[in-house]
């Protein structure tokens, strides 16, 4: 941890208020406070290091894509814009997504929507926090209640809910990827050799999901885990966090899959090599997350704070085994089937041309 500054903090404001649409809540970090470093035994050392290590593998699966912004003509920053995105950590299709929100040096909402169960495709209550929402927002505009993940909900101009992986990353390069550097045959981004046509479908569903198998436990952004926050959602606040972060850096994966397992509504600001916003602080290390009482850099500091001040450890943690919950208001179908069709949705290509050139 660190303590933040006076110019640090200014920073803070300056890169929320250049976000359109957002209402942060006032940065009123107290200087003399600072996450404290506790001892830690040996065993959550040797934990923590095999946390890391697996996470670093999974971003090397994907040959670090989404490390760094797709470079601008005239480096002129993104237009304004102010999206929502509802999705799971550990959805290769999610995954995929994120990956170009980092390229495009976009911010967004993000409603973390974990997981209920696994022995049911799409099943979900009440007591998910987002998962409801999101059903609403696909109804009210498509008249449809199969709801899947990710879905984006943009509210730069006229507010349009898009939902389906494709579809989403085509409106993104097509809306703010106009002054995108296109690259020659001899340098490829390494976004555009892992989604290459080229690369056989199978392989290439594999590098998309391998990710997930490197970080398989339901703690990982797979599972809905209770969380003490239910009041602060209840009470109106948008967003609990601000999350400095790259979707290609492991550390930062670490963070955000504490945030969606506990389903803890966050600002994501991109962060990626090559950013127009830097995380406010001295050294350029991510991920950085910050509210409005403390800022935590590293992935070690922030993820130690979340579980011990947002896991509400008297309710019942998830595990592979958790039935269909009741009242299901979501689908029932078959996890197999949901893998099979989700398999076959790779069959065209990942990403739309806009992408790859």
């Amino acid at each position: 941890g660190i303590r933040p500054r006076g110019n640090e903090q200014r920073t803070a404001q300056h890169h929320a208020s250049c976000y359109k649409g957002t209402n942060p809540q006032p940065w009123t970090l107290r200087p003399p406070y600072c996450y404290a470093e506790t001892e830690v035994s040996s065993m959550k050392r040797i934990l923590r290091r095999i946390d890391v290590l697996a996470s670093t593998c999974a971003s090397k699966i994907r040959f670090d894509a989404a490390r760094a912004i797709a470079p601008r003509s005239e480096n002129v920053p993104p237009p304004p814009h102010h999206l929502t995105l509802y999705d799971y950590e550990a959805s290769p299709w999610c995954r995929i997504v994120r990956e170009h929100m980092t390229l495009l040096d976009l911010n967004a909402h993000i409603r973390p929507c974990p997981r209920q169960t696994i022995l049911a495709e799409g099943a979900f209550s009440s007591e998910s926090r987002f998962r409801p929402e999101a059903l609403r927002h696909l109804s009210r505009a498509h008249d449809r209640d199969d709801l899947t993940f990710p879905l984006l909900v943009d509210s730069t101009n006229e507010k349009q809910v898009i939902y389906q992986s494709y579809e989403i990353i085509q409106h993104l390069w097509k809306t703010y990827g106009k002054t995108v550097e296109q690259t020659s045959t001899t340098r490829r981004r390494p976004d555009q050799i892992v989604s290459s046509d080229r690369i056989p479908f199978p392989l290439r569903f594999l590098l998309l999901a391998g990710p997930s198998f490197f970080r398989p436990w339901p703690s990982c952004g797979i599972m809905r885990t209770p969380s003490k926050l239910k009041v602060a959602f209840e009470s109106g606040d948008d967003d609990c966090f601000v999350l400095y972060q790259a979707e290609g850096c492991p550390e930062s994966r670490l963070v955000r899959e504490v945030l969606c397992t506990l389903e803890i509504p966050y600002l994501s600001i991109s962060a990626g090599n090559g950013t127009v916003n830097p995380p406010p602080t001295k050294s350029n290390k991510l991920p950085v997350l910050m509210n409005d009482n403390i800022t935590l850099v590293g992935s070690e500091v922030a993820v130690r704070y979340l579980w011990e001040n947002c896991w509400d450890q008297t309710l019942k943690s998830p595990s592979f085994l958790d039935r269909t919950p009741e009242p299901n208001l979501g689908r029932s179908g078959s996890f197999a089937i949901g893998a099979w069709t989700a398999f076959l949705k790779g069959t065209r290509s990942f990403v739309p041309p806009e992408a790859k050139e």
